[in-house]
């Protein structure tokens, strides 16, 4: 995951900061029967966390929903700063024994995501063939598809150790996203020798609900006589927070593109595959603006029984 944020501060500045968490990896099991399938991962790295996916197939049709929370505490970030005259900038990364003072406690992350699709041309063509290694795909063949997708994430931060981002993004703390997108595409499979499918799905999509639920919080730091100013821990614990109000913006109508891709290869009861998808999301809230992109990629083995 990727995570931007760029804020304007009393009307002059403008902060831009950047959040890597680690690569989140899993390993895990899946099982299905006539295009129902269902499956569980537990994290392999140090985002504590889990993914759990449920799968439906059919000719005419295919579900996927995913529920993925993790965990992190140590990621890569920087900064930049600017004045809107160009008279002053400054740029720079954040090292470790800042992280662990200003950014040090974890940040989580909660993300629901469904989509589903309808294909008209099931007579040549099959999404199973792909995703589910139910049926085999003998020919080159594609597909219009009508599909709708929603998508939910909650990310939370609200910690007075993590107050410098908590300024730098606007006071906001803990921001809630909804998104709930129809679209059309074409999707194709290219057998290019028996056994192995390339599938590729592109679908533009139209956002029709598109909103941020934000909850701001009035970060207040201890006075000089309540901490040892010589034991950086102490001065963050004796940071407080306290809610400040929350705000529901809607962001409007947006054109964004679906795009997930997938190969597999099949011999005798064995197969092998890969898929991958892309999410990229963007917000504006008052002088904040978000912006987010989250990829997956499984690889996975098996045999039909």
């Amino acid at each position: 995951m990727n995570l931007e944020v760029s804020s304007t501060i009393d009307g002059e500045f403008t902060t831009h900061m950047q959040i890597k968490p680690p690569v989140s990896t899993s390993i895990g099991l899946w099982a299905g029967y006539r295009g129902w399938g269902a499956g569980y991962s537990l994290s392999l790295s140090g985002n504590n966390g889990y993914s759990f996916a449920m799968n439906m197939v059919s000719p005419s049709y295919g579900l996927n929903l995913r529920i993925n929370r993790f965990k992190f505490d140590k990621p890569n970030a920087s900064f930049s700063a600017s004045s809107h005259d160009g008279s002053w900038s400054q740029s720079g990364e954040f090292d470790e024994e800042f992280l662990n003072a200003f950014l040090s406690s974890p940040m989580k992350i909660g993300m629901l995501s469904f989509d589903g699709y309808w294909v008209f041309n099931k007579k040549r063509f099959s999404l199973l063939a792909a995703y589910d290694q139910s049926t085999t795909q003998l020919r080159s063949a594609g597909s219009l598809i009508a599909g709708l997708m929603y998508y939910y994430q909650k990310l939370d931060y609200d910690s007075p150790k993590n107050f410098y981002f908590i300024k730098n993004a606007g006071d906001v703390a803990l921001m809630k996203v909804y998104q709930g997108s129809i679209g059309f595409g074409y999707t194709y499979n290219w057998v290019p020798v028996r056994g192995l499918v390339l599938n590729v799905v592109a679908m533009p999509v139209l956002t029709l609900i598109n909103k941020v639920k934000s909850s701001r919080y009035e970060i207040i730091l201890p006075d000089e006589g309540e901490y040892d100013s010589w034991d950086a821990d102490s001065y963050l614990n004796a940071i407080t927070m306290r809610p400040a109000g929350e705000e529901t913006l809607n962001g409007g109508v947006r054109l964004n593109l679906d795009l997930r891709m997938a190969a597999s290869y099949c011999w005798r009861d064995w197969y092998v595959g890969a898929t991958g998808q892309v999410h990229r999301f963007r917000s504006n809230n008052n002088n904040t603006t978000l912006k987010q992109t989250d990829w997956t990629v499984k690889a996975f083995i098996g045999m039909r029984l």
